[in-house]
């Protein structure tokens, strides 16, 4: 037996999506208590012009971390997360998680990032109907079936401290690590950052500023 630890990241383009799914899978074939790793992404969906989604599942040995649910290996095969099967969900854009509520439930931790990117239809649509939801409702809504969100405008902060809001990703992926210590070590991260972005870069001054930013219970 075995168990399993889902990912679930969404936004839309030009937020990093597919980025940070690289990344994390790419951690998991770098740690030996991660025996596989699989995953995918989706982009465009009908429902919303841009929408981006990526998975990350991990098979890891349960003797180093236990989700109280246990999978037969032959189970994991599919990339796709099955529903109220995620995690951790790491959400770019408000409306696109919630429209992912489907994998949420109450073991699932969610970071979220209230800036909200309004879709082609409202932008476009002088006479349209259609609004976007308020972020309080959907903080609400998920509040109800996750075990713990964490929000805030992560793009805001990324522009305060670093003069571009695109950064946002990378201080998400260090509040992610932080909340799951149990699976991700944070200097193993650092180096596979090293590897994506070269040292020095911004993206690890980023990376540390989510780390620190929450404390972890």
């Amino acid at each position: 037996m075995a168990d399993i630890f889902n990912t679930l990241i969404c936004g839309v383009g030009g937020q990093g999506v597919i980025l940070l799914g690289d990344i994390m899978r790419k951690y998991g074939m770098k740690v030996p208590w991660i025996k596989n790793v699989v995953g995918t992404e989706t982009r465009g969906v009908s429902q919303r012009e841009g929408s981006v989604i990526s998975t990350v599942r991990y098979l890891i040995e349960n003797k180093v971390y236990s989700l109280d649910e246990g999978y037969d290996p032959y189970d994991y095969i599919s990339p796709m997360i099955p529903i109220n099967g995620a995690h951790l969900v790491i959400g770019l854009e408000p409306l696109e998680t919630l429209r992912n509520i489907k994998y949420i439930s109450e073991k699932t931790v969610i970071i979220f990032n209230t800036r909200k990117r309004l879709p082609k239809n409202l932008l476009l649509g002088k006479n349209n109907q259609k609004k976007y939801p308020n972020i309080g409702d959907i903080l609400e809504l998920l509040d109800q079936f996750a075990r713990k969100t964490i929000s805030m405008d992560f793009e805001e902060l990324s522009k305060v401290k670093f003069n571009n809001t695109i950064h946002s990703n990378m201080i998400m992926l260090g509040v992610a690590v932080k909340e799951f210590l149990e699976i991700y070590n944070e200097n193993k991260m650092k180096e596979l950052l090293n590897e994506f972005f070269g040292k020095g870069s911004i993206n690890h001054e980023a990376f540390e500023l989510g780390f620190n930013l929450i404390d972890h219970y």
